[in-house]
């Protein structure tokens, strides 16, 4: 069974186009999606959240059997991996430190996925900018399987 990482995004950019009042099956399919673990909460996604006072803080909580995923051993090996990928990257200065950033989830998701074997979701798209690093950027430098929010519920078979 494929295992898919949600980036921070998939949650926010969702809340903000797919409402929960008017998608209701949207949000009902995500969220038996983290209960049976084929989608993943990453903490540091879990943070993102938290730290923006989100307030789908309250439906992750209410959701049955979501395990929030903790940093596995060989994380932390591949954050430092993806860090290196992207200083050889001739990104600018503050687009790195940003990216480097430790409460930043993106780094820290690239670094899981390739750790874990898992195909990272995100809306956003690749960027030939040096002034931003773009998740898919990152996974296309590292063979890193990515898929956007769409595909993604495409694969799952979403309907409205």
């Amino acid at each position: 069974m494929e295992r898919y990482l949600l980036d921070t995004n998939i949650f926010i950019t969702s809340e903000n186009h797919i409402p929960r009042d008017i998608f209701q099956s949207f949000w009902f399919k995500l969220g038996g999606l983290l209960e049976s673990g084929t989608a993943l909460l990453h903490q540091t996604v879990l943070d993102e959240l938290k730290r923006h006072k989100d307030p789908l803080i309250d439906w992750v909580e209410g959701l049955d059997g979501v395990s929030v995923m903790p940093a596995t051993n060989d994380t932390l090996e591949r954050y430092l991996e993806v860090c290196a990928w992207a200083d050889k990257q001739n990104y600018s200065a503050q687009a790195l430190r940003e990216f480097k950033a430790e409460t930043r989830a993106d780094t820290w998701l690239c670094a899981e996925a390739l750790a874990s074997d898992l195909t990272l979701v995100t809306y956003e798209v690749s960027s030939n900018s040096l002034k931003n690093i773009k998740i898919p950027n990152v996974c296309e430098g590292l063979g890193i399987r990515y898929i956007s929010g769409f595909d993604f519920m495409r694969v799952q078979r979403f309907l409205f």
